[in-house]
């Protein structure tokens, strides 16, 4: 099914005005955002007062109330054709992403106390805080059941105490609200699996400095620790076995996210080999004119098309819950890693293809593949990589429990 089939008109039209942005605002200066963080977040700031960061926040906190899955899909894609970092960063901030959850479960302390600021006029972050520095791949593996989860959090009167170190959450370090993944105790798997909100300037709590990467530079990673952090305890999301539920969700959002940004990645190295085919001569002709060149275009557009279908059609399943179950479900899971690894394997194969059609000018940041080459790799490696990711999809088949 064609995107005009499962875009709505007003759907349509958010996506020609995002695009529009994209064309203007970033495109032009795609090489210069990994050079100046300032570039990056003057963008972000842009995107504030096109409504973006309040779009989904709930109408009593001064959002526009509930939005669809297929705008988060739209903006990612479009975002990512321009910059993988800015897409990443804004397909998180979008609606006070970390704060769905808390939406969903109805924690009105954790919303009254953090979700304001991101329906105001001015850009906030929030951050993910997932993958344990000790653990690891281990604190996304659905098999080991949270007993992978190596920061801990302990009750202590109303408060929780949290101790522990985590690696690579983006906006480590310039998030105003942190929504960490912890366990009470690693021996009660799902159960013990807590998930916390943590404020930004909460005593205990410190950073450390901004990963050098070799791609999405224009988003910021870092570790962060947590030495007795103290938060209350109503800001725990909802309560054991049902965090266990959140977290399985978060992921397959994460997943889905992953899938979408591989997309606008892919559309880009496109986009860049076949005008520069058309352009580029060989022997008196056009690249793209000769046999090969156009069997590789081919080939790439294949990918893209399988890849966009997909993509689009796991966001009307998010879309209507009723009849393809929760997202936190193992059968909406697998289908979220299902999407994933394709995705992040066929951008990866098609910047890979786009930059040998481009060969030795490829490498140049004048022709602007470069950038997304060093970006697509990444894909494939976080939320516990393609590997760990198969877990998901075989489980959503099976009782699959092995773990090794």
């Amino acid at each position: 099914m064609y995107l005009q089939d499962l875009l709505t008109e007003e759907q349509g039209v958010f996506r020609d005005t995002i695009r529009r942005f994209v064309n203007r605002e970033i495109i032009p200066v795609r090489e210069k955002l990994e050079e100046d963080y300032a570039l990056v977040e003057a963008i972000h700031q842009k995107l504030v007062e096109l409504g973006i960061q309040r779009n989904g926040i709930p109408v009593e906190y001064g959002g526009t109330g509930p939005a669809s899955a297929m705008i988060k899909a739209i903006l990612c894609e479009e975002i990512a054709r321009g910059d993988a970092g800015l897409s990443l960063s804004a397909g998180s901030n979008m609606g006070g992403s970390v704060l769905k959850a808390a939406v969903a479960a109805g924690n009105r302390v954790v919303l009254d106390r953090f979700m304001p600021p991101f329906a105001g006029k001015k850009l906030h972050y929030g951050c993910l805080a997932m993958t344990d520095a000790a653990a690891g791949a281990d604190t996304e593996n659905p098999l080991l059941k949270g007993r992978g989860i190596s920061t801990r959090a302990e009750l202590v009167g109303d408060e929780w105490v949290i101790n522990g170190t985590k690696s690579w959450p983006t906006h480590a370090g310039i998030a105003s609200v942190y929504l960490t993944v912890c366990t009470t105790a690693p021996e009660l798997g799902d159960e013990g699996i807590a998930l916390i909100y943590v404020p930004g300037d909460a005593p205990g709590l410190s950073f450390g400095r901004p990963e050098r990467k070799m791609g999405f530079r224009t988003s910021i990673n870092a570790s962060i620790f947590y030495d007795d952090v103290r938060v209350p305890k109503d800001y725990r999301l909802a309560g054991a076995g049902q965090d266990s539920q959140f977290y399985h969700g978060i992921i397959s959002g994460g997943q889905w996210h992953s899938a979408l940004i591989s997309l606008g990645i892919a559309q880009a190295a496109f986009d860049i080999a076949l005008e520069y085919t058309g352009e580029r001569k060989s022997n008196g002709r056009p690249v793209r004119e000769w046999s090969m060149g156009a069997g590789i275009l081919a080939d790439m557009a294949v990918w893209l098309e399988m890849m966009r279908g997909a993509v689009y059609n796991y966001g009307w399943m998010l879309d209507n819950p009723d009849s393809y179950g929760p997202i936190f479900s193992r059968e909406m899971s697998s289908k979220a890693s299902i999407v994933r690894i394709f995705s992040a394997d066929a951008a990866v194969w098609i910047t890979n293809k786009a930059m040998e059609l481009m060969g030795s000018n490829g490498l140049s940041p004048d022709f602007h593949l470069e950038k997304y080459l060093r970006d697509v790799k990444v894909l494939q490696l976080w939320l516990g990589g393609q590997q760990v990711s198969r877990y998901r999809v075989v489980r959503g088949y099976y009782d699959y429990e092995r773990t090794t």
